[in-house]
């Protein structure tokens, strides 16, 4: 767009100096944004201007104003209304606010230039009209669209004086409402005050002074109220001044518009009648101008057609590479997708067939295991039998206890001493080999241990009858057989690390058993079995021994309680210390715990006791150590640190116990 074709928007009347910059808008784009909004190409910043006002638009060689203001724009005294548009020609007068402080002319170059063009052309080149009633017609219709803008001016400055007029009343009426509301306020005034001098009490000697501050007060709230309400009043007073003066103006400058356009009427029709035989050429160079105007855009649209099909063409043919290459990406993807889906299956196949290899070899095992079950089960019944053939024997001779009895309770109590110990030589190695993993095997050894009890309490029955003479002894019996369970759980259910009995019981891979605590000790050192020296890969906690211990020591006496409590309540306070180090001092203490632990296996007694894993069955049981070792890889249930040396420590307790008793 060259700089003489380009429109602009130029001021009807000189702006304030502030908007001296918007005298004259150039329109340099096919879109002219103006509004008090920082983003639009034209910012006026004036309150009554919109934040989006309006848009001035190029369309097909044609200028469009769209409205968007709040108050509304005006096109020749025309109000558009918010979202409307209007074709512009040229001089048309643009009025952007209420208030007609910005008034433009659409102005464009081009068609002055051929309007003064035309109106220079020479006199002699005019033709006369071919056709007398088509001229007529153009020329009633320029006289009604002539009589139709000055009865539009006209009523455009009716409309101002009514304004005028309307704002002058509110002006007045503002003044009334002003002056009554001041009454009404000095009158509460008066009334606030008269009531509080009023209620003054009477015999203070301060009444009078009360009085006058009260009314000074008064006097002075009255003054700043009067003199508030008289600045309101004098404000609208000038205002009321101003707007007389400009209605006085606007009837003056609309009796000079009529006067003025009575005078353009008469010398627009002398001009028409002097002029009405060049209309006709005017309307033919016109209409060829349209003409050629119309071939013009009739070209530029196929232009734009063919370049809109040409880029639709290139768009489509881009989609088309486009989806082209998706689609491959796509199989790319499916097909690996199906590799990993084929990856997958073969591992879930594999991993179903070692899962059906390991079900299978867990069904031999359990078999096998069963199978075991069964042998042991008919070696307790063949016990259980020599215990019965026992029991009769011994009651026989109880019998003959009693036909002699000085003699008997000597004999009774050698034969019942023999008999517990054997009893519980029989009671541990149960315990030894089934309580461990086997709630069973321990339900089978409660209820032999209930037998025991229930001969026990037999010969104390039996005891009873002999009076007090059995007395001493059945004391004895008691106390020996609490001794020598005690001796039991404490050889048989105690870790091999520590020599007690297990706190939190944990079995390894290899099935020896130790203490959590102990064993996690352990592993600080070796990661090996103390027992077998297998390498651990595996622990398991076993809640069976777990409470069998437990519910064991509660048939102990309160001071074997007593001691199990404060050992479970140290093992408490190591492992939260082991879990929880706090910076230095923790790292300390658990330096200081672990040293605690290795020095109990310094270099000496360190092979020693690696001597004793290895080698110490020898030391108490050679001869059964091998049958013993191979019981232990054949049996399902877990042994404890001390399985081959318990079997040859009873004997020694009870002999002992016998010994003490005697």
């Amino acid at each position: 767009m060259q700089d003489n074709d380009v429109p602009f928007l130029i001021s009807n009347k000189k702006l304030k100096p502030e908007y001296e910059d918007l005298e004259r808008i150039k329109v340099s784009s096919t879109i002219l944004t103006i509004g008090r909004g920082l983003k639009n190409s034209v910012v006026i910043p004036f309150l009554a201007i919109s934040r989006n006002h309006c848009i001035v638009r190029k369309t097909y060689d044609e200028w469009f104003i769209e409205d968007h203001s709040s108050f509304g724009i005006e096109v020749n005294g025309l109000r558009l209304g918010n979202g409307k548009h209007k074709k512009l020609k040229n001089l048309d007068i643009i009025t952007l606010d209420p208030a007609k402080e910005f008034v433009y002319s659409f102005i464009r170059p081009a068609q002055t230039n051929e309007d003064d063009n035309i109106e220079c052309e020479p006199s002699n080149k005019r033709i006369k009209l071919e056709n007398d009633v088509d001229s007529t017609d153009i020329i009633n219709d320029v006289k009604i669209k002539f009589e139709n803008s000055q009865s539009s001016e006209m009523q455009h400055i009716a409309e101002k004086i009514q304004n005028a007029q309307h704002i002058q009343k509110k002006s007045q009426l503002l003044k009334d409402h002003l002056q009554t509301e001041m009454k009404q306020k000095i009158q509460m005034l008066n009334k606030f005050f008269t009531t509080r001098i009023d209620s003054l009490e009477d015999g203070k000697t301060t009444i009078e002074e009360q009085r006058a501050l009260l009314i000074q007060e008064r006097d002075r709230q009255l003054a700043a109220l009067k003199e508030e309400m008289e600045g309101k009043i004098s404000s609208l007073k000038e205002e009321i001044e101003k707007h007389n003066a400009i209605e006085s103006e606007l009837i003056l400058e609309n009796v000079s518009l009529k006067q003025k356009l009575l005078k353009e009427r008469e010398e627009f029709l002398s001009e028409i009648n002097r002029e009405s035989s060049s209309k006709q050429d005017l309307l033919s160079k016109l209409e060829a101008k349209m003409w050629e105007q119309e071939e013009i855009r009739k070209m530029e649209k196929r232009k734009l057609e063919e370049k809109l099909r040409n880029e639709t063409e290139m768009l489509k043919l881009a989609n088309e590479k486009e989806i082209k290459v998706l689609e491959e990406q796509k199989k790319l993807r499916e097909s690996e997708l199906l590799q990993a889906l084929n990856v997958l299956k073969s591992k879930l196949e594999s991993k179903e067939k070692e899962t059906k290899q390991h079900k299978c070899e867990v069904e031999q095992e359990l078999i096998k295991k069963v199978e075991q079950m069964k042998k042991v089960s008919e070696e307790e019944k063949i016990k259980m039998e020599e215990l019965i053939r026992e029991r009769g024997e011994l009651h026989k001779k109880l019998a003959e206890a009693k036909l002699n009895a000085n003699k008997s309770i000597v004999e009774l109590k050698t034969r019942v001493e023999d008999r517990e110990t054997e009893l519980a030589a029989l009671a541990a190695e149960r315990i030894q080999k089934h309580s461990e993993q086997s709630t069973e095997v321990i339900n089978s050894l409660l209820e032999q241990l209930d037998k025991v009890k229930s001969q026990l309490r037999s010969v104390e029955n039996e005891k009873e009858m002999l009076k007090a003479e059995n007395e001493s002894g059945e004391i004895s019996a008691k106390e020996s057989a609490v001794a020598e369970f005690t001796d039991i759980m404490e050889n048989e259910l105690q870790c091999s690390i520590c020599a007690e009995l297990f706190v939190c019981a944990t079995t390894l891979n290899c099935a020896h058993t130790f203490c959590k605590y102990c064993i996690a000790m352990w592993k600080k050192k070796k990661w090996e079995c103390p027992i077998c020296r297998k390498t651990i890969t595996s622990e398991c906690k076993s809640l069976v021994l777990d409470s069998f211990i437990e519910k064991m020591v509660e048939n102990l006496s309160a001071e074997m309680k007593q001691k199990r409590l404060d050992l479970l309540k140290s093992r408490e306070e190591d492992e939260a210390a082991q879990a929880h180090p706090n910076s230095d001092n923790d790292r300390g203490s658990n330096s200081h715990d672990e040293s605690d632990f290795n020095s109990s296996f310094d270099e000496g007694e360190a092979e020693e006791y690696e001597d004793f894993f290895e080698h110490g069955h020898d030391y108490f049981w050679p001869a059964a150590r091998g049958e013993h070792e191979a019981a232990a890889a054949r049996s399902p249930y877990t042994y404890s640190g001390s399985d081959f040396d318990s079997f040859d420590s009873f004997p020694t307790t009870s002999t002992s116990s016998s010994d003490s008793r005697g």
